[in-house]
């Protein structure tokens, strides 16, 4: 399922010490101001996130959600809600990522938790502080855990990195549409992304 075998994944912070980590475990921390996540039981502390991403979660989940509603289902997209990745073999919950934002492979009402099937497409958007080389690496894991379709989205360059194979994305810039496989006649110009 994962060709990653590495200890600890190229993006975030690891936080080293104390017992292994789970979901459960992330779900109990107190609001700092950071978001986290669970690899391998390590748990990663990311950049927390400013009005400008929250905007852009707000606007791409809003072009999604119009998609799906139309198709009467009301169940595919959301934000900021962690799956379950763990590697076969180890514990139960100890690997989770959250993408930004998330369109679900199934219609159905959200169980209390995480999310046990991969979404079908997982929207990242880059912080600041986030390279290149961090968030390939986070989209190669989710294509790698089942993932169908990442999507990249660069802030400061106006720019969305679609991923559909682990070798390279396909860059488009805001004057550009964007449209998916999986979204069947679905299609937005990047800027909406951006600009609402």
């Amino acid at each position: 399922m994962h060709a990653q075998s590495q200890p600890y994944p190229a993006w975030g912070q690891p936080l080293l010490g104390g017992s292994p980590f789970t979901a459960d475990d992330v779900e109990r921390l107190p609001d700092d101001g950071f978001r986290y996540e669970v690899y391998r039981g390590v748990l990663i502390r990311m950049p927390g996130t400013g009005t400008q991403h929250g905007l852009i979660c707000q606007f791409i989940g809003e072009a999604l959600s119009a998609y799906w509603r139309l198709k009467g289902e009301r169940y595919r997209v959301m934000q900021n809600v962690g799956f379950d990745f763990t590697f076969p073999g180890d514990p139960s919950q100890s690997t989770m990522l959250v993408p930004d934002v998330a369109v679900s492979a199934t219609n159905a009402p959200p169980d209390p938790g995480i999310g046990k099937v991969p979404p079908l497409i997982a929207v990242e958007i880059a912080s600041p502080s986030e390279t290149r080389a961090e968030l390939a690496a986070k989209a190669q894991f989710y294509l790698g855990g089942g993932v169908a379709e990442v999507w990249t989205v660069w802030p400061k360059t106006r720019t969305v990195d679609v991923w559909t194979t682990p070798n390279a994305p396909i860059t488009h810039t805001d004057q550009q549409t964007l449209t998916s496989a999986h979204l069947p006649g679905w299609q937005c110009l990047i800027s909406t992304f951006f600009d609402g």
